[in-house]
């Protein structure tokens, strides 16, 4: 009797033993090792050299110094010794269902001749298929995530659905839904990448109805007034959700900006028009910014060519002495870039040229990708997942053929992509 008792024993000792060794093989098999980095971790700290990093399902589970972290048995092992690991880009203002490359072969003399040909398709169908082809396109340059701040209808909100799903390869896409404006304000229009209402109720409603719909963030755009954007920043707080402010589409716009920012919200759109004042009543509630000087600085360029316009071009031209007052007062600014029209087709050099201008403009390299990785995620709201390779978070990373931190233009030399653990074919 005691003998069958002690075989069963060890039938079941034997049984666990195999289970939890197939266990180790699985794990073991889903991990991906990165080895000899040269990491930049998105925290701003100092550079770790020959360093290694775990993935396992999707996210970091080991980093440190060679050495110091074990290696998984049958790990997929990719050595990057000479070159640098940084954090997935993020780019956080776009408007990915916007026409850009068919518009770059169509010869117009004007932009508003393009906007007519634009509209002419512009519809869900195509605009999902644009928001897609732009998404892939952005992965392909290493930026991993973009926060799209306005968007045709729901068409963003199904791309978040669809990229959940695997449907397609492309950047992440943390997404606003519509835009929220006055009747007749900045944005509405045939394009319906905003929904009009009126009164601090409309506001209200406006707000639940795109959070309802599956919106990540909130949106607003001028005009407002101080009740309605009150009302706006409110609501979204209630729902423990972020709100960003457009900042600037009207000569008379100081007083939006100036409202916003007392109400509260979290981000302001564009280093434009924003009084001194503000900026530091910004600076004082830890209010961020997405500056967009690059494309402010090509339509500053464009602008002046056409009689009448010089109040606006001066405007779009202080907006790399805003940055800099901005910075020397402390606000956290990340990378966005907001190219619209002909200036789709650009990307995503587009990116780089921002990052690039963070740096002319008096930040550090160092700066300039924390900028583009740690605080931007922060102005997703997602900086629980997203910003740093740090443990436990999603394993977005590129791979850099030299040192970003010796020259910032070396950024565009990726060499690899992994999101999400998963190395991206270009």
């Amino acid at each position: 009797m005691r003998s069958s008792r002690n075989i069963v024993l060890l039938c079941i000792i034997l049984f666990f033993f195999v289970v939890s060794m197939t266990g180790d093989q699985e794990e073991a098999s889903q991990a991906l090792v990165i080895t000899n980095a040269r990491l930049i971790d998105g925290t701003g700290a100092q550079p770790l050299v020959n360093a290694v990093i775990v993935i396992t399902n999707g996210r970091f589970t080991a980093i440190g110094p060679q050495g110091k972290i074990n290696i998984p048995r049958g790990a997929k092992v990719i050595d990057v010794k000479g070159k640098t690991v940084v954090p997935g880009l993020i780019d956080a203002h776009v408007h990915s269902t916007y026409a850009y490359e068919e518009i770059a072969s169509f010869k117009a003399s004007s932009r508003e001749e393009i906007k007519q040909k634009q509209l002419m398709v512009f519809n869900d169908a195509i605009s999902a298929f644009r928001q897609v082809h732009f998404l892939h396109r952005h992965l392909m340059g290493g930026i991993t995530t973009v926060r799209d701040v306005a968007a045709r209808r729901n068409v963003s909100i199904m791309a978040k659905k669809a990229f959940r799903e695997g449907l397609f390869v492309g950047s992440r896409p943390i997404v606003v839904g519509q835009g929220i404006t006055c009747t007749g304000g900045h944005g509405a229009s045939a394009e319906e990448s905003a929904v009009e209402a009126d009164g601090p109720a409309g506001f209200r409603k406006a707000v639940r109805e795109q959070l309802k719909a599956g919106a990540d963030l909130i949106k607003v755009l001028p005009p407002y007034s101080r009740e309605e954007i009150k009302a706006a920043v409110e609501e979204t707080h209630a729902h423990e959700r972020f709100i960003t402010v457009h900042s600037g589409a009207f000569k008379k716009q100081y007083d939006f900006v100036r409202w916003a920012v007392e109400a509260g919200a979290d981000c302001i759109e564009h280093a434009y028009a924003i009084p001194d004042d503000v900026i530091q009543m910004m600076a004082d509630k830890k209010i961020y910014c997405v500056p967009t000087l690059t494309i402010l600085l090509k339509l500053g360029d464009e602008y002046s060519q056409k009689p009448g316009w010089e109040w606006k071009v001066r405007k779009y031209r202080q907006s790399e002495e805003i940055f800099q007052k901005m910075k020397s007062a402390g606000i956290k600014m990340g990378v966005g870039t907001d190219a619209i029209l002909q200036y789709m087709a650009q990307y995503p050099g587009l990116y780089f040229d921002e990052i690039e201008n963070f740096v002319k403009n008096g930040c550090t390299p160092m700066e300039a990708i924390v900028a583009a990785t740690k605080i931007s995620a922060e102005i997703c709201d997602a900086s629980d997942r997203l910003g740093t390779i740090e443990k436990g978070k999603l394993a977005d990373l590129l791979v850099i053929n030299g040192d970003p931190l010796s020259d910032i233009k070396t950024l565009r030399k990726v060499h690899l992509i992994i999101q999400e653990g998963e190395v991206i074919k270009r």
